[in-house]
């Protein structure tokens, strides 16, 4: 290992909360309703994976190869994350568009 060397509870500790950051994250994707709330579950995880790895890395010293791991996956989700933003935007445009529509119809339907 490196220099620093940690207790095993200390190691144990950093382990689970990967778990818990992870768990938390999918509980967060899958239960909410709300598009934006489930893109920070989804961040949630990817940034818990991407701790797991560097850690990990740490742990056997392998530095190079967790990193280049990292990188590979911070830049797949920013990929992710701005094409989930741009499909939530245009949702939302989507049905503003229908929303405005039905009710201009209605409108018409009074007025007859």
């Amino acid at each position: 290992m490196n220099e620093i060397m940690l207790s095993d509870w200390i190691i144990s500790l950093v382990h689970i909360c990967v778990v818990l950051v992870f768990s938390i994250g999918l509980l967060c994707f899958f239960l909410r309703k709300r598009f934006i709330r489930q893109l920070v579950g989804l961040k949630l995880m990817l940034q818990s994976v991407s701790l797991g790895l560097l850690f990990t890395g740490w742990q056997r010293d392998d530095m190079f190869l967790s990193q280049s791991m990292v990188i590979s996956a911070l830049v797949i989700e920013a990929v992710v994350i701005g094409l989930a933003l741009t499909m939530i935007i245009r949702i939302a445009k989507h049905s503003q568009e229908k929303v405005f529509i039905t009710e201009a119809k209605s409108l018409d339907y009074l007025e007859k």
